[in-house]
């Protein structure tokens, strides 16, 4: 769907759920007339709202991403894949462990959908130059684990906490040499038109259609519709 298509389609399901909503209530008629600016907002905040409801299992169907086809599909552009290497570790932290490497995730990552190390390290003779997992745990569940030797950090796994500040901590017993992510990535913003000098939606300020898949549009302006109504009807209501 273009932008000129998802703005004319916006403003009739807006004017259709506004009438629908405030049927046979004459004493407040409801007239709502948005921008393109302000519908590129409601569009954008619609487009997160759906992406995050799809990855999570917070959608119609009832689950997560991964567990269709049809979901796999409609969220893969935006899965991305990122290799960290020793050049791209973080220097001068402090981590939890002698052994922590600390990595910055992507600017553009919301959830990180898989993540594996490949060592570096001699001393695991044929293991070296192996992926092994890595396992997410919380600061409490890693001062439980890590003199355990079968839940802490071993040849066939690394322990990954998130130290906050957009950064991942990488504790593990031998040198990792690569650290492997594939992730889903927050989608451009929805822009309709060419904004004035000095406004911009997330960095973006000339035309930038939806990247997600069609089966999605629908889904996204009935959403953003709902948000505009209700936004607009609930400032009305405090004016």
């Amino acid at each position: 769907m273009t932008t000129v298509e998802m703005s004319d389609t916006f403003d009739t399901m807006l004017n259709s759920y506004a009438a629908k909503r405030n049927f046979g209530d004459q004493n407040s008629p409801v007239s709502i007339e948005l921008d393109e600016y302000e519908k590129s907002v409601f569009l954008t905040q619609a487009q997160e709202e759906v992406v995050i409801g799809l990855y999570s299992g917070r959608n119609p169907i009832g689950v997560g991403f991964e567990n269709t086809e049809e979901l796999r599909r409609s969220l893969d552009f935006l899965v991305k894949q990122h290799i960290y290497t020793d050049e791209d570790e973080e220097q001068n932290l402090v981590g939890l462990s002698p052994s922590s490497v600390f990595y910055a995730l992507p600017d553009d990552l919301l959830f990180i959908t898989l993540e594996q190390i490949k060592w570096k390290d001699p001393n695991l003779v044929c293991y070296d130059g192996r992926y092994a997992n890595v396992l997410p745990i919380t600061q409490d569940e890693y001062s439980r684990v890590r003199r355990n030797p079968f839940r802490g950090p071993t040849k066939y796994k690394a322990l990954r906490l998130d130290p906050g500040n957009h950064m991942v901590e990488l504790i593990s017993k031998f040198h990792i040499g690569e650290y492997l992510i594939r992730y889903l990535s927050k989608p451009e913003p929805i822009v309709l038109v060419d904004l004035p000098e000095g406004t911009s939606i997330d960095g973006y300020n000339t035309v930038n259609e939806c990247k997600l898949n069609v089966l999605l549009h629908n889904m996204i302006l009935e959403r953003a519709v709902q948000i505009a109504y209700s936004t607009k009807t609930n400032n009305k209501a405090n004016v």
